[in-house]
């Protein structure tokens, strides 16, 4: 039970981790976006007034990826574990 309880704890920071980089990833590229708007002038179509980056993701896909890395680590610390 103490192997489960270590994988599910490693697989909440790797998914934790890959949230908080996902989010700091859009926050940059947000941040640095400078839109063209002297070019925009010379068509006659409507400027663009929302910026947006990034894809969705269904929750249920989450929840299989924690599962499996879960799955991951727990054989991962089997495989490392030193024999007592």
């Amino acid at each position: 039970m103490k192997i489960v309880i270590k994988a599910f704890v490693a697989s909440f920071f790797i998914h934790a981790l890959y949230i908080c980089s996902v989010m700091l990833i859009g926050f940059l590229k947000t941040s640095q976006y400078k839109p063209d708007l002297v070019n925009a002038w010379n068509h006659d179509g409507a400027l663009q007034n929302e910026v947006s980056f990034g894809t969705v993701v269904s929750p249920s896909v989450y929840a299989l990826t924690f599962l499996g890395t879960g799955l991951i680590c727990a054989i991962v610390i089997m495989f490392y574990k030193k024999p007592v």
